[in-house]
């Protein structure tokens, strides 16, 4: 009976790690895990194809050759807090993809702890939010014009209801010049 409960277990433990593997492989987000001092220990391979790269580089040179250089001090700085404190970490930073280019991306870190409270493993994902961030600033954009047309009308509308004050004062200026010459 032993035997059975083995095989039964392991074919459990098998096909949970399946169902983990293939949602890990096909979110739209970039999912990794990190040993309790920061060091990766898993990425997925989506992960690493997004940003160009293989999963034993990710592996064995880490995240940070894929951060903007503007932002690593940021990342750096707040990932070092999360892992001193044991705190989960957000941040928003530019990574490079496999394009090239850098776009902005949000990278979320959580600690998994035992039953003593130790962190055990830290489960993070970065999501690429460029297109979010791109829409913002179209939205911005289109609220400052819309804004600045908005005062150069009430400047316009001020500039008629003067032109029509100043109309209609010399209008009643012509009428009584008309009056008094009768």
């Amino acid at each position: 009976m032993g035997s059975r409960d083995n095989k039964s277990t392991g074919s459990a433990l098998k096909e949970s790690d399946d169902r983990f593997r293939f949602l890990a492989e096909n979110v739209p987000v970039q999912i990794w895990t990190a040993l309790p001092d920061g060091r990766l220990d898993y990425v997925t391979e989506a992960t690493a194809a997004h940003f160009g790269v293989t999963v034993e580089h990710l592996l064995n040179e880490g995240w940070q050759a894929m951060v903007h250089p503007e932002d690593l001090p940021l990342a750096v700085e707040l990932w070092t807090t999360a892992l001193r404190t044991g705190e989960p970490s957000q941040v928003e930073f530019r990574l490079r993809r496999s394009d090239g280019h850098y776009a902005y991306h949000l990278a979320r870190a959580i600690p998994q702890r035992n039953e003593a409270g130790e962190i055990v493993r830290w489960f993070g994902t970065n999501t690429d939010i460029e297109a979010q961030r791109e829409e913002q600033r179209r939205i911005r954009t289109l609220l400052e014009e819309v804004e600045k047309q908005a005062r150069e009308s009430e400047a316009a509308l001020v500039a008629l209801r003067n032109a029509r004050d100043d109309a209609e004062r010399r209008i009643a200026e012509l009428q009584a010049e008309l009056r008094a010459k009768k």
